[in-house]
């Protein structure tokens, strides 16, 4: 275990300018931050990363137009026409 006088000279030796200019350099040279955020990870064979509504094919060209709004609409126009049918 250390003095306190060793870890306070220690701990200005740590917090120097020349230290920081050493840091500084360091950097610039190529050395990379301890604790930088890294890149996000891929973990698809492909590369391409994950993309919703892609996993399987969709009906139509895959848009949101013709994959929902189509069949709801077509439900619904099925379901006026009839209920009006049999009203008459």
């Amino acid at each position: 275990m250390q003095n306190p006088g060793q870890q306070v000279s220690q701990l200005a030796h740590q917090n120097s300018v020349s230290t920081l200019l050493a840091r500084v350099r360091a950097r610039s040279a190529g050395t990379p931050m301890p604790y930088a955020a890294q890149g996000p990870v891929e973990n698809s064979e492909s590369g391409r990363g994950y993309t919703l509504g892609r996993e399987y094919p969709t009906m139509g060209h895959g848009d949101m137009f013709s994959g929902i709004v189509t069949p709801v609409a077509l439900s619904l126009t099925f379901c006026i026409m009839v209920g009006k049918t049999l009203a008459k």
